[in-house]
């Protein structure tokens, strides 16, 4: 993964980006994705960040220093691309339809970190279910879970 990041940082000086060749990989684009829905409501909080790290680390299994890894290469990635498109398309394709559950009950988990469910959120959880192709009730589902899960993690720290 670091190995991507630095081959990555040292090819972005030979040139412009071509956005035609730009395929992410899966763990990219999940995270750019957890990234984009932080920032929906223009507010990224560390409660955010941490839920980020911490679902990244557990999805992927990976380590802090790798977790830290992946989200420059995506920020990058994101950069470099003019929507998620990209991002969602290599999931659409890659993952079944079962997998997607548990990519959408992780953008709840972000959307829900700072304890408050904002307009631009939700709408962009929707968007993300059409261009993920999956069902409404798939996508409510996730929030379902999340919700659940939230409120045992809060349940387990009082």
């Amino acid at each position: 993964m670091l190995d991507k990041l630095k081959a990555m940082l040292a090819g972005a000086s030979s040139g412009p980006a071509r956005l035609t060749e730009f395929k992410p990989d899966l763990q990219v684009a999940v995270c750019a994705i957890l990234l984009e829905v932080a920032r929906a409501d223009q507010e990224f909080t560390e409660a955010e960040r941490a839920t980020i790290r911490r679902l990244l680390a557990d999805r992927f299994t990976l380590g802090a220093a790798e977790v830290e890894g992946l989200i420059a290469l995506a920020e990058e990635e994101r950069r470099r691309s003019p929507d998620l498109w990209p991002f969602t398309n290599a999931i659409a394709k890659a993952y079944a339809p079962e997998e997607k559950l548990p990519l959408l009950v992780m953008v709840w988990q972000v959307i829900l970190a700072d304890a408050r469910l904002d307009a631009q959120e939700d709408h962009l959880a929707h968007r993300l279910q059409q261009m993920l192709l999956v069902n409404h009730s798939v996508l409510m589902e996730a929030k379902r879970q999340a919700r659940a899960l939230a409120a045992r993690e809060n349940v387990g720290s009082a």
